[in-house]
């Protein structure tokens, strides 16, 4: 089971701890899944799916977790393919991006996202960490 602070702790504390994050790279082709944010940081901005890691929750549990709670998919984990940093204002998030193929189950968003969709050509508001993560794993995939 899963750790989650309480909303306030977490308010205190991403003003001075960075956050251990995954991400999902979910690709068709050359394209890939990209959610519309709906809070911050980067409210209104395409993102890669992802979560925070809790404690005593391992990087391949929370990718897991991360795609039933934010997709409503089961995944298997493909390929690692690197740690990317964010730092903001708002919070500093060092994060780990995962290849992940859907095994079962139909895309339907959280209420963190508002919108989904494939994408060969990234929006111009993708967050910047993201959009390095998704060109590392798109030239990654022909070595």
């Amino acid at each position: 089971m899963v750790k989650k602070a309480p909303q306030k702790d977490y308010e205190h504390f991403r003003k001075y701890f960075a956050f251990s994050c995954v991400d999902l790279i979910i690709l068709d082709g050359k394209s890939v899944l990209l959610t519309r944010r709906t809070r911050n940081p980067y409210k209104g901005y395409w993102h890669l799916p992802g979560s925070m890691v809790h404690k005593d929750e391992t990087l391949q549990g929370a990718v897991k977790r991360s795609a039933k709670e934010e997709l409503n998919l089961n995944v298997k984990i493909k390929r690692f393919v690197g740690v990317y940093e964010s730092l903001n204002k708002f919070r500093h998030d060092i994060s780990h991006g995962f290849i992940v193929v859907p095994s079962r189950g139909k895309i339907k968003t959280d209420y963190q996202s508002d919108d989904y969709g494939f994408f060969t050509r990234l929006p111009g508001k993708t967050l910047p960490h993201h959009k390095k993560m998704i060109r590392d794993a798109l030239n990654s995939r022909h070595k």
